[in-house]
């Protein structure tokens, strides 16, 4: 069995480095650069890592971003999805503030100029961890402008979709998320037949913040 790890708006995969680390060597795990794909749209990008998974029984781990994603390939009934983990995801806009996409200032976020415990605390829920601030910052360099504006605007433009999936869901929502509504678990709720809806400690960017906690859940679906 592999372990499929979709990433999040970066589409680098970069972000994953903590999770891999504290994942056991035995397990085969594949991380989708979402950059390296000619698709651009969820649906579109779902297709194309459907023919790099083909006919093996997965597990996939979806991000953030990435939800929309999964979502969309765990209706491909061809494929042999055995769960689908959502961490911090969302199937319709977040929240009120990201239809003001285009006034996000990237390069400052890019840039050194906001404080480690601002980024630190907004996205991971944790005072003043550099590390994780510095891989952040590190997946936004390889990526243009134009693409991360364009991923979201597909974030600001969400509707909810309404095909209804059975296979089994566990979505994990952030004890401190600061960038996605808690609200955002109910379309999951409500299209998931067989979903199990859980909460970790840490901030939005949950699989950085608490790597530990999601190399368990990973391990405890592939023993089932």
């Amino acid at each position: 069995m592999k372990v499929i790890l979709i990433p999040g708006m970066d589409g680098t995969g970069k972000l994953f480095c903590p999770l891999l680390d504290q994942l056991p060597a035995g397990i085969d795990t594949h991380v989708i650069c979402l950059n390296e794909l000619i698709a651009t749209t969820p649906i579109e990008q779902s297709l194309e890592i459907a023919s790099l998974i083909g006919s093996e029984e997965v597990i996939i781990l979806s991000e953030s971003y990435s939800g929309l994603i999964a979502y969309h390939l765990s209706l491909l009934p061809y494929l042999n999805i055995k769960h689908v983990i959502f961490a911090a995801s969302f199937l319709e806009s977040p929240s009120w503030f990201s239809r003001f996409h285009n006034l996000l200032p990237l390069n400052l976020v890019r840039s050194n100029i906001i404080p480690d415990t601002v980024l630190s605390t907004l996205l991971f829920a944790q005072r003043k961890n550099k590390k994780l601030v510095k891989l952040f910052i590190s997946s936004l360099q390889p990526i243009n402008n134009v693409i991360l504006r364009e991923r979201l605007k597909v974030i600001a433009d969400l509707t909810r979709p309404n095909r209804r999936l059975s296979i089994p869901c566990t979505y994990v929502q952030a004890s401190n998320d600061y960038l996605v509504s808690k609200k955002s678990v109910n379309a999951f709720k409500e299209l998931c037949t067989n979903i199990n809806v859980v909460k970790a400690a840490g901030g939005h960017f949950i699989v950085q913040s608490n790597p530990h906690y999601f190399s368990k859940l990973v391990q405890s679906l592939i023993a089932l």
